[in-house]
C-alpha cells in the first residue's frame, strides 16, 4: 500500500480509533473530522476533553482504521496540540462536516491534534503487518 491508498482507506472508512494514555490510563474512542496536511495527521477535538488532557501528559498517540472485513491500518506518533487559528481554518475548510459541530473555527474550544507519523502499519490478508512510507 502506499501513500495515496492509504488516504483513499481512510477516506472510505471515514471513522478511526484514537488511543491516548497519561501513563496511567488509556483511552480510545471513535474520531473523524480527520485530514492529511502534508505529510501529518490533523483532527479536530473539544479542547477540554480527555484525549487532550491525556496528549498534554503523554504526547504521542495511536490512530487505527478498520474496514468491516478487519483490514486495518495503525498510525502512531507524536501529537501537538494547536490552538493556532490559521491552523483551526485550515482543517475547518478540509473538513466540511466540521461545520455541523464547530460554530466558529476561532473558538478557544475548538483545537486541532497535529500528528507526524512516526510508524505506519498496514495488516495485509495474510494478517501480517507491513510498514507503508507516508513520505
Amino acid at each position: 500500500m502506499n501513500f495515496n491508498e492509504l488516504k483513499a482507506f481512510i477516506q472510505q472508512v471515514q471513522w478511526g480509533y484514537l488511543a491516548t494514555t497519561d501513563g496511567r490510563t488509556v483511552g480510545v474512542r471513535p474520531m473523524a473530522g480527520l485530514a492529511w496536511n502534508t505529510h501529518q495527521l490533523w483532527c479536530a477535538s473539544a479542547a477540554n476533553t480527555d484525549k487532550i488532557n491525556h496528549l498534554k501528559k503523554v504526547p504521542h498517540a495511536e490512530y487505527c482504521f478498520c474496514d468491516p472485513s478487519g483490514r486495518h491500518i495503525r498510525i502512531a506518533g507524536p501529537c501537538t496540540i494547536s490552538t493556532d487559528n490559521a491552523e483551526k481554518l485550515w482543517l475547518y475548510h478540509a473538513v466540511p462536516g466540521l461545520k455541523e459541530h464547530v460554530a466558529d473555527p476561532a473558538s478557544s474550544d475548538y483545537v486541532v491534534i497535529k500528528m507526524i507519523p512516526s510508524n505506519c502499519r498496514v495488516m495485509q490478508p495474510d494478517f501480517t503487518y507491513s510498514q507503508v512510507d507516508i513520505k
